[in-house]
């Protein structure tokens, strides 16, 4: 599955439909929430959306990612 859709939690609608590539494993939100790094591991890239407007950020190389994870995160886990 290549695709993320964003879904109004009031309504129950899809909003908005994104592709950041194929195998879409994980995503996670910057602190604040105002981004998504969504990794695309059969693409070999992390695609990088503002949350406010769905516009693509950026996109990053990586080889068959699976997972990403936030310094903020790691601190309370104990990483």
């Amino acid at each position: 599955n290549g695709f993320v859709q964003v879904i109004d939690t009031l309504t129950g609608q899809i909003i908005q439909t994104l592709e950041p590539g194929k195998a879409v494993l994980h995503l996670e939100f910057t602190p604040r929430g105002e981004a998504v790094w969504i990794s695309a591991r059969d693409d070999n890239k992390v695609v990088i959306y503002d949350t406010a407007s769905f516009t693509k950020l950026a996109e990053l190389p990586a080889e068959s990612p699976s997972g990403i994870f936030f310094t903020a995160r790691a601190h309370r886990i104990g990483f």
